[in-house]
């Protein structure tokens, strides 16, 4: 992570380097426990679905009830900590994960498991949500962009590497295992936030703040720019969550992959990502935001259709599937940062509404595109490539068919603020 800069917030505090520190790796620890629970049981999911004696198809709705009650908090959990205050806020959530994720260890069926799921997004989506908020208290806007940054790189970091930690759980002790590590997460995230980061009192709360809100949201549906930059980084980031969705029971259940290799196949599509997002923070500020969104369109759309094509040609393998996914993953650092970048810049007015609502419509979207595997059988490559192709095609249809014409050269000068 990059080294922090002095910034007058901290000094007034008196905080040291190594406190500064510790306070970041609370909030990342906190802000990335969303990312690691989403992933680190994938491996898992055949398992899963022998132990409860049911189908990969209904354990895949883990996924979809965890991307939903995540989706729905980010519209709630901003303007609760408004009131409520940050630190508060954050903690709950760590405590109502850390609880979810026992009940999911403990979980005798199927039913119970994606019950405890939704609860585990609810109180994930927390340290994500309020944590840019947190952070920008608490270090002050000049120095909060860096830090913001440098979390991103850890929490994709962290992201890929849960897969591989979960294969070897799943090898060594069995799935119930993923989810008490996540337990393990959040209590730790507790305590780093109960001891070090600094209790930030909360807003102000004005009357009619709700229905403030609830304007600028019908403001923003309303809003041609917005829908199509929302729609476009929706389509964008729904490919990862689609291929952990799907992937375990394709590589898995139908290519014979073990669990522990299956670990280290799926941190290569993060890694894409990753790429994807250091090349958009390098030329971002040249080529403006539409042109850098065209540009990871040209490595997405591709990809999805080579993916798509090996699976109607039957040619299978685990890098037919793993191979196209790095490149459509880092189509999607490409395009995602920049089009939620895009949507943030429609109204100065409306910044925080259209950041949550823009993350609302990404992960339903996530959701829904997750939900659609079990329309096809289970473990088919060809299923899971066609819905990752849709989905890429979805997010560039949406920005070439919703942004109006005329100013599509006037929005390429806008700056990434992300």
């Amino acid at each position: 992570m990059p080294e922090l800069s002095e910034d007058r917030s901290l000094a007034a505090d008196g905080f040291s380097v190594v406190r500064r520190r510790i306070v970041l790796l609370s909030l990342t620890a906190s802000s990335s426990l969303g990312l690691v629970a989403s992933t680190i049981y994938v491996p898992s999911v055949p398992a899963i679905a022998h132990s409860l004696h049911t189908s990969i198809a209904r354990v895949q709705l883990t996924f979809v009830g965890y991307l939903f009650a995540f989706a729905v908090s980010m519209l709630v959990l901003g303007p609760f900590s408004d009131r409520f205050g940050r630190r508060r806020t954050v903690l709950c959530g760590l405590a109502l994960s850390a609880l979810a994720s026992l009940l999911c260890a403990a979980s005798p069926t199927i039913e119970v498991l994606i019950a405890s799921r939704i609860l585990q997004g609810i109180g994930a989506c927390a340290g994500l949500v309020v944590g840019r908020a947190l952070t920008r208290e608490i270090w002050g806007p000049e120095a909060a962009a860096q830090v913001i940054a440098g979390r991103a790189i850890a929490a994709t970091l962290m992201q890929a590497g849960a897969p591989v930690l979960g294969g070897y759980l799943q090898a060594s002790i069995g799935w119930r295992a993923n989810f008490a590590a996540v337990a393990l997460l959040a209590s730790f995230a507790m305590v780093l936030m109960v001891r070090f980061v600094p209790s930030r009192g909360p807003a102000l709360h004005r009357r009619g703040d709700g229905q403030g809100i609830l304007a600028s949201y019908r403001t923003l549906i309303a809003t041609r720019r917005f829908i199509g930059y929302a729609f476009a980084a929706a389509g964008a980031h729904a490919g990862f969550h689609i291929f952990a969705a799907g992937a375990p029971a394709v590589l898995i259940g139908r290519l014979g992959v073990t669990p522990e290799q299956y670990g280290y196949y799926a941190a290569l599509p993060p890694l894409g990502f990753l790429v994807g997002s250091f090349l958009s923070s390098r030329l971002t500020g040249r080529l403006g935001v539409n042109g850098m969104i065209r540009i990871g369109s040209t490595v997405l759309i591709p990809a999805g259709l080579v993916m798509l094509a090996l699976a109607m040609f039957h040619i299978s393998g685990s890098f037919a599937v793993i191979g196209p996914m790095i490149f459509v993953c880092c189509g999607s650092g490409l395009i995602t940062p920049n089009a939620t970048a895009g949507s943030l810049g429609v109204n100065p007015r409306t910044v925080g509404a259209a950041s949550g609502l823009g993350s609302f419509i990404q992960m339903t979207g996530a959701a829904g595109a997750t939900a659609a595997l079990s329309l096809g059988p289970s473990g088919s490559p060809l299923v899971l490539a066609l819905v990752v192709a849709f989905a890429g095609l979805f997010c560039v249809t949406s920005f070439g068919s919703l942004m109006p014409p005329p100013r599509m050269s006037a929005e390429a000068t806008i700056r990434a603020r992300v």
